[in-house]
């Protein structure tokens, strides 16, 4: 029975809180419809919220009377129990008190938290106060230190100007004492410098005195030549000498003179004491060469009236007696007959043909070109005797062999890649030319040969197919010859022996004389089955030649040599006077052109320098008068005589001739 009351007690409980759940859902969804019809400005929760338990249960009481009527009286006195929990003892609890009452705990709690939360903001105002109390101190008392501390650097920065000031006055008391020392030092200076001056200007005089008298001599010896254009060149030096010597006499007039000016002067006077040497021998050479083409002219017309006048008294005989003359140069015709002549007799003819011969040579080659020839194809020839001997013995092969190396591989290798590279090739050769592989002089004259043909060799096969190459080469053969004067001799011997038209001597054929003797006299190469060489390539090979020879005598001396050049401008000078002063064999006119321009290109422009005035005067010549000559025969290779002709005009055109091309920069080794 009383576990039925238990078990009836427990679903009462049960009940009341599932209904008191209803009734808190209830009191929410009533809290939300009053919220959304306007009530939103009051506050609702929190600790300030003015909602209030009795306002719901009095809205809660109004809803309930509006509907009491129609709950039974049963259901009436049931609903105020489903409000309250019972315990065993009989006590009852409202749900809803409780509710309230733990709500104002938890606005209690809130407000508690809330001061709380006051009271500490209040203690860290409060500390945040005395920290900037503390800073104030703090920034105040620095204050007061910078403001010592910018007292004290002004303090130090007047001293520091006081000082500086000082030091000024100081060093402006040292300038004017250095001021008057240098006004005291440039007095005396100005005065050694009037002195020195003084003594120039003596020193000048003398010099332009030297000058004038050395002058004198040249037009002494100039109205003593005998053909006097040979000389043009000595002239034009003389007359670019005097132009010098006028601008620095301005300048010493002027009281311009510079100690450069000075030395230059110095220098003229050398120079032309130096010209005037050379002077004096090259009048004593032409006047001699021309006694002696006057006196071989004058011996060969007195040969010619002596032929002529015993042809006259053999022509009067043979009419008076009515004989014949023999042509028969063997026997003479007399009264008793026809006997044999004397060995003089018979000579005769043979005499008179070379005479011919002669005069025919020296119609297209002067004298001294020819004797030029001579003299360089005997010094060859008694150059190789000295070894040929010595070279076919087992000593001389084992030489040949060494030095070929040491002076083939250096000339080979020849190019500008860079100036060490070229010193070093210089100086293997120079070393081979010293002597220092042998000192037999067979063996020095052997090696010197070689390297002389060497080189030209490289004019053939090389700057004949590649004409920038022909500088490079020049300028080691003048470093060389400036080493060895015979050396160059020689070299200047093998070009001209190779190639005689660097002479120039253009040869021309002989009476009785054989095609390989005529063709090898020109300088033709013959191959071992007896073939001439093409013309073609005859012409390419010698253009080679004619470049580097006129690269040779173009070349600069290398950085400090002071000697002069050993085959300097004259030479290109005085080979385009003898072509013009010869008279040309139409038969080589491509050979002609071909040479000339060649020539031209690589020295014209340093001759248009050198002989401002006479070398437009010999290009005009060789337009007007000597292309004219050599023109007249044309061929197949007519080429040569068009560039010849074009490269005339445009010379005369422009004034000008420009630098060679593959020419080495001033002092580049």
């Amino acid at each position: 029975m009383s576990n039925l009351m238990n078990n009836s007690q427990e679903e009462t409980k049960l009940k009341n809180v599932s209904s008191e759940f209803e009734s808190l859902k209830i009191s929410v969804l009533q809290k939300a419809r009053r919220v959304s019809l306007g009530n939103s400005n009051q506050v609702t929760i929190g600790p300030n919220s003015t909602f209030s338990y009795d306002d719901l249960n009095e809205s809660e009481k109004k809803e309930n009377s509006q509907n009491s009527c129609n709950i039974l009286e049963t259901e009436k006195s049931k609903t105020p129990l489903e409000n309250h929990v019972s315990t065993r003892s009989g006590i009852t609890f409202s749900i809803k008190k409780i509710l309230y009452e733990n709500e104002l705990q938890r606005k209690e709690k809130v407000r508690q938290k809330v001061r709380k939360r006051m009271e500490e903001m209040e203690r860290s105002l409060s500390a945040s106060r005395k920290e900037i109390k503390i800073y104030h101190s703090i920034l105040s008392v620095q204050r007061e230190q910078e403001r010592k501390d910018e007292l004290a650097r002004f303090e130090a920065e007047e001293e520091m100007k006081a000082q500086q000031t000082e030091v000024r006055r100081k060093h402006e008391q040292q300038l004017l004492a250095q001021r008057i020392k240098e006004q005291k030092e440039k007095l005396e200076r100005d005065a050694e410098e009037q002195r020195k001056k003084a003594k120039e200007q003596e020193e000048m005089l003398l010099i332009q005195n030297n000058f004038h008298e050395n002058c004198r001599d040249f037009e002494t010896l100039t109205n003593t030549c005998k053909e006097k254009y040979m000389i043009e060149p000595y002239i034009e030096k003389i007359h670019e000498f005097r132009s010098h010597m006028e601008t620095i006499g301005s300048a010493a007039r002027a009281g311009r003179l510079t100690v450069t000016d000075f030395e230059f002067a110095k220098i003229t006077v050398q120079n032309i004491e130096e010209v005037l040497r050379h002077f004096k021998i090259e009048i004593e050479r032409i006047n001699a060469m021309h006694d002696a083409r006057i006196a071989q002219r004058e011996q060969e017309l007195r040969e010619a009236e002596q032929l002529q006048l015993r042809e006259s008294i053999q022509l009067e005989e043979s009419q008076q007696n009515n004989i014949i003359i023999p042509e028969s140069p063997g026997v003479e015709v007399t009264d008793s007959g026809i006997v044999p002549v004397e060995a003089e007799a018979a000579e005769a003819p043979s005499t008179n043909t070379e005479n011919e011969s002669n005069i025919e040579l020296y119609k297209f080659i002067d004298k001294e070109s020819l004797q030029i020839f001579v003299e360089s194809d005997e010094f060859v020839n008694s150059c190789k005797e000295k070894y040929e001997t010595y070279i076919k013995s087992n000593e001389g092969k084992q030489f040949r062999s060494q030095s070929q190396k040491k002076i083939i591989n250096p000339i080979n290798a020849l190019s500008l890649q860079s100036k060490e590279f070229f010193r070093d090739q210089y100086e293997r050769l120079r070393f081979v030319l010293s002597g220092n592989l042998s000192a037999d002089p067979r063996a020095d004259a052997y090696i010197k040969n070689t390297l002389a043909t060497q080189i030209i060799s490289q004019g053939e096969n090389v700057v004949s197919s590649k004409p920038e190459a022909a500088f490079p080469i020049a300028a080691i053969a003048v470093a060389l010859w400036n080493e060895s004067p015979e050396f160059g001799e020689l070299l200047l011997a093998n070009f001209r022996v190779k190639c005689p038209f660097i002479v120039p001597t253009f040869f021309p054929r002989l009476t009785g004389q054989t095609d390989m003797e005529y063709y090898k006299s020109l300088g033709y190469k013959y191959s071992d089955d007896g073939t001439v060489e093409d013309h073609l390539k005859f012409l390419k090979r010698i253009t080679g030649l004619m470049r580097l020879y006129s690269s040779i005598i173009v070349t600069r001396q290398r950085q400090g040599v002071t000697q002069h050049h050993p085959h300097g401008l004259q030479f290109a000078w005085r080979w385009l006077a003898a072509m013009l002063n010869n008279e040309p064999q139409t038969q080589f006119s491509d050979i002609y052109a071909t040479l000339i321009v060649v020539i031209l290109e690589v020295t014209g422009h340093y001759l248009w320098t050198a002989y401002p005035k006479q070398f437009p005067k010999m290009l005009s010549l060789m337009i007007t008068d000597y292309y004219p000559i050599i023109s007249k025969i044309r061929g197949i290779n007519d080429g040569p005589l068009d560039r010849l002709e074009e490269f005339l005009k445009q010379c005369l055109t422009t004034k000008t001739i420009p630098p060679p091309k593959g020419e080495l920069p001033p002092n580049y080794w």
